[in-house]
């Protein structure tokens, strides 16, 4: 699943291209499925996963804000900057295995 504060018609053109055929990401939630704060920060509320355990749940964000309400689901990232040297994903990858 795939949870972005992003608008949907942004992030849906990156998630095309990671999975074209809609093989890995079953569902989407884009920035209206978040609640805005008086400041203008998007939070996503994991209890919208009504069907599902937050105990089963992981929020990858590299804005730590993003997970403030559930704060023991959040697996903070470091951001992305076009930089060809960035191993953020394969430490997660490394990170969500070991605790598989």
């Amino acid at each position: 699943m795939i949870f972005t504060a992003s608008h949907s018609c942004y992030a849906n053109e990156v998630l095309n291209v990671l999975d074209p055929e809609n093989k890995y990401i079953s569902y989407r939630l884009y920035r209206e499925s978040c609640i805005k704060t008086e400041d203008g920060i998007y939070i996503k509320d994991l209890r919208v996963f009504g069907n599902r355990q937050l105990k089963d749940i992981l929020l990858v964000d590299n804005a730590f804000y993003s997970y403030g309400f559930q704060i023991t689901n959040g697996v903070p990232v470091l951001p992305f900057f076009n930089n060809k040297q960035d191993t953020e994903l394969k430490s997660l990858e490394e990170f969500l295995l070991s605790i598989r």
